[in-house]
């Protein structure tokens, strides 16, 4: 239990100190971006930026199948190490390439300026869109590097990386948009090339510190696919459906109301981010704990932490609702821009916050003992409900983005009713 404590703590100092660097930098680059782009242009970028973030989820589960058999795999110290790793760099690769080639397609034959409602020509679209895809498929492949590390119970490392990309994308944006030209594309290719720099580099960290692991064509395995697509496949199709509650917002809010309401509504995000930032901080180095304390039968340190845990939320609301009431007035001194924020979307925001955070402190715990299951049945439920209501309350309330953020509260409520049951269910059988 002490040993535990002891990787905890060292994890969210180290994590805390990044992530607040981390934070600071993307806060800076908020305003930098608005100035430079306008905030119509801005929202666009959101827009196109969040819907390349999707790749992610093309991963199939694999990542967090992956996560949870190295875990295991580093304790026991054995060998087949390295197939999961071949075997997910190779698996990784043929998604990337099958997602690319249909992409592509796409972005030629389909008309994007009329689809997402974006006030550009065609040509300058398409060109935008192409260059993302091209950075994304890549990241796609290269960032597995972090499921090393979050499985070596070092997620801090992943947050040092997190750190200095966001460090080396501020620093470009302002280095290209003082001396030269601002645009979409630059700030593409901005992103992008910041992201790739960054995987290589930690990758190669990785395996030049852990030289007996290394990737190879003869240890790739169609039974180590098979292995991770057990639970990989129900953290797939959860993945499916947290896409449709949490990410499909941007895109809807552009859709329905354009992208001036973009800019408000994730200015508005960004307000409320920093409660989920340290939820995360708190929370990423617990999965590999939370995996190795059920392995080796650890009930006691688990259900001490989640009351800790349930102690910490209690001050969360405390904060939230602060920052509900001296929203307009951060925001105006944060942004500096004449943007209007309506008082209901900052308070469907918090809101949001306190759902999810709560939810996510039985979902971390489920995660990494792989009992998925119902997870897998709230998540399809949630997404189901999610785009139907957020078109209810914006077409028919009048709600406008606000009306979106509500829909996904409600959504996600089934998630902080569900999970904490299901948790509580399992740690007293194990009582028992």
């Amino acid at each position: 239990m002490d040993e535990k404590n002891s990787i905890l703590k060292k994890n969210i100092t180290y994590i805390f100190f990044f992530k607040l660097i981390s934070v600071l930098f993307v806060y800076l680059s908020v305003p930098l971006l608005i100035e430079a782009l306008g905030v119509d242009y801005y929202g666009i970028w959101i827009t196109v930026y969040s819907i390349f973030g999707w790749i992610y989820l093309l991963d199939l589960g694999l990542n967090n199948g992956l996560k949870n058999k190295l875990t295991i795999a580093f304790l026991k110290k054995e060998n087949e190490v390295n197939e999961y790793i071949t075997t997910s760099y190779i698996s990784l690769a043929f998604i990337a390439i099958v997602f690319f080639l249909i992409s592509s397609l796409l972005i030629y034959f389909i008309n994007l300026g009329n689809l997402l409602n974006i006030p550009l020509e065609e040509w300058y679209i398409k060109t935008l869109f192409f260059i993302t895809l091209i950075s994304f498929a890549i990241i796609f492949i290269l960032s597995i590097y972090k499921q090393f590390f979050y499985a070596l119970q070092k997620s801090s490392i992943v947050e040092l990386s997190m750190m200095f990309y966001n460090g080396l994308v501020l620093l470009l944006l302002y280095l290209f948009f003082h001396y030269s030209k601002s645009s979409l594309i630059t700030t593409s290719i901005i992103y992008g090339a910041s992201n790739i720099l960054i995987c290589i580099i930690f990758t190669y960290i990785f395996f030049k510190n852990k030289n007996e692991y290394t990737f190879s064509i003869k240890n790739f395995k169609f039974q180590k696919i098979k292995e991770l697509s057990r639970i990989s496949v129900g953290f797939f199709i959860i993945q499916i459906c947290v896409l449709i509650i949490l990410s499909t917002d941007n895109l809807l809010v552009i859709i329905l109301l354009g992208p001036t309401e973009v800019t408000s509504y994730n200015n508005a995000f960004k307000l409320f981010q920093l409660f989920l930032i340290v939820s995360t901080i708190i929370h990423a180095p617990l999965w590999a704990l939370y995996t190795d304390a059920y392995h080796k039968k650890d009930f006691k340190w688990i259900k001490k932490m989640m009351l800790k845990l349930n102690v910490l939320f209690i001050f969360l609301i405390l904060f939230v609702a602060l920052t509900i009431y001296l929203g307009p007035e951060i925001l105006a001194i944060w942004i500096n821009e004449d943007i209007f924020y309506d008082p209901k979307l900052l308070l469907f925001m918090g809101l949001f916050v306190i759902v999810r955070i709560f939810g996510e402190i039985y979902i971390t715990f489920l995660n990494g003992i792989g009992k998925i299951k119902i997870q897998l049945i709230v998540s399809i439920s949630a997404a189901i409900i999610n785009i139907p209501l957020s078109i209810i309350f914006v077409k028919y309330f009048d709600l406008g983005n606000s009306g979106i953020i509500l829909a996904t509260v409600i959504s996600i409520s089934i998630y902080a009713v569900a999970m904490p049951i299901q948790v509580f269910s399992i740690l007293s059988k194990k009582n028992r």
